[in-house]
């Protein structure tokens, strides 16, 4: 039996040399080459095909050619030497990156064009320009420990084998290690010790630095699902006034009402960031002043993100390790700010993508379940505003301006937010009491040594069992947002 494992991402920053940042911008200008090409071949068997029909051929006689990476990968090694002279000089990770990323981008088409993928429909890829995002893949290496210098402080920079240029051959060694700047002693103790193991590192280059991605899988016996019915629970309402209200004040984290503060994190670089446009729309494309002021922007932009993710982490984090249940709303954020561009004003979707829900979910849900806690998700459409959390009643419209909810039926008076949030946490125990109550059967039944109310069935033999259980355990699940 295969031992169970989960799957994670390690980012690690990295400080290469000026020598080693222009070689992986070769390597990822190698990996977009080998994507560019593979699009082409593509849509060149789609062209041919197309003509084939136009003639009257059958569809069993038409010209066809498999888009999958194991397909294509043979054909790019038998054309690489007319088409890229220049390969010896770079990896072959990064043909392989290439072609592997352009078979998982048609393959998203094909699937979304036969009606076999959910979503919103894919297009045909189109072909990536030079100012296109810059990323490598290693996927292929002997041993996950080989990443790793003594000093752990380094990352090992896989060099072309049968490189030409003597700017390669000549400093293979002071090429070899990139420089970090966070140590990576405890991911290294991991994978030597066995209990992690890199499934691939990725290369690239997010705002305005370089980074590695470590794709590594962690062998771990995970927890039981069964958690207790009742036990700490916190409702969470996310807003943009404040990015998140519970119902549980947390100290150090929230105020008495349990309001955490937004600290909007864009909006306090908006007068820098205006600045930076309006420099860069005076210089003149290409030039070394709009390269210079583009790294700088893409800088601030990294800054920012990486602030928010901090900030986050800080928050998920807290919640995770306090509370056992943490009751959420499933928000579709894309949508909300599809639909708000019809009814509000650019500060308003610019705030809710500033506050980060989505990632606030993400991070939630991996980490409940990291810990044995549980992430229930509320519908979205469930009207958590609209309800009185003391006596249930509906209100039929409520403004967004609205700050104050106030019930007609019971005359009580609270915060929109902290309404919400109370709402949520009431509807995530009613969803955890209707599955504990639901079987496979799907009949009403109770836990072992309970009273019941009614008869139970009487055995039922199968055609292969010769006996089946009278009793059926409840079958709990880890809720996740969809």
């Amino acid at each position: 039996m295969d031992q169970p494992y989960r799957t994670r991402a390690v980012l690690v920053p990295l400080d290469p040399t000026p020598a080693q940042a222009q070689l992986l911008r070769s390597y990822c200008g190698a990996s977009r080459f080998a994507y560019n090409w593979t699009v082409a071949t593509a849509k060149a068997n789609l062209d041919v095909r197309e003509e084939e029909r136009l003639e009257g051929f059958a569809e069993a006689d038409l010209t066809y050619l498999s888009w999958s990476e194991w397909s294509m990968t043979p054909l790019w090694n038998s054309v690489k030497d007319q088409v890229a002279p220049w390969h010896r000089d770079v990896t072959k990770h990064a043909f392989r990156s290439g072609v592997a990323n352009a078979a998982v981008a048609l393959k998203n088409f094909d699937e979304s064009r036969k009606g076999m993928r959910k979503g919103r429909p894919v297009g045909f890829p189109t072909f990536k320009k030079r100012h296109s995002r810059q990323s490598i893949t290693f996927i292929q290496f002997n041993r996950s420990g080989d990443w790793f210098s003594q000093d752990s402080r380094h990352v090992r920079l896989i060099l072309p084998r049968f490189a030409t240029d003597q700017r390669i051959t000549r400093r293979r060694d002071q090429l070899q290690w990139l420089h970090t700047t966070e140590s990576l002693r405890r991911l290294k103790k991991k994978v030597l010790s066995g209990e992690w193991s890199v499934q691939a590192v990725t290369i690239s280059f997010t705002g305005g630095r370089w980074q590695a991605s470590f794709v590594v899988r962690q062998f771990v016996i995970p927890p039981s699902p069964a958690i207790r019915q009742l036990g700490p629970i916190v409702g969470v309402d996310l807003g943009v006034r404040h990015l998140a209200t519970l119902t549980v004040p947390v100290a150090n984290l929230s105020d008495e009402h349990g309001h955490v503060k937004n600290p909007r994190h864009l909006d306090l670089e908006l007068v820098r960031l205006a600045k930076l446009d309006r420099q860069l729309s005076r210089c003149v494309k290409g030039s070394k002043n709009h390269a210079k002021l583009s790294l700088r922007r893409q800088r601030l932009y990294g800054r920012i993100n990486r602030t928010r993710d901090l900030h986050l982490h800080r928050l998920t984090t807290t919640l995770v390790g306090t509370f056992e249940i943490v009751a959420i709303e499933n928000l579709n954020v894309a949508e909300m700010v599809k639909e708000s561009k019809k009814n509000s004003t650019k500060a308003l979707r610019r705030s809710i993508l500033d506050s980060g829900w989505g990632e606030l979910c993400r991070q939630l849900t991996y980490k409940s379940l990291d810990n044995g806690h549980r992430v229930v998700a509320v519908n979205r459409y469930f009207p958590s505003s609209k309800k009185c959390s003391h006596c249930g009643e509906t209100r039929a419209k409520l403004a967004l301006s609205d700050r104050v909810f106030e019930c007609s039926n019971c005359g009580i008076t609270l915060d929109r937010d902290v309404n919400a949030a109370r709402n949520i946490r009431d509807e995530g125990i009613r969803l955890i009491a209707d599955e504990a109550l639901t079987v496979a059967g799907h009949q009403p039944e109770t836990l072992n040594a309970d009273s019941r109310d009614h008869e139970t069935k009487p055995l039922r033999r199968g055609r292969g069992d010769r006996y089946q259980s009278r009793t059926t355990l409840p079958t709990w699940k880890f809720l996740q947002p969809t």
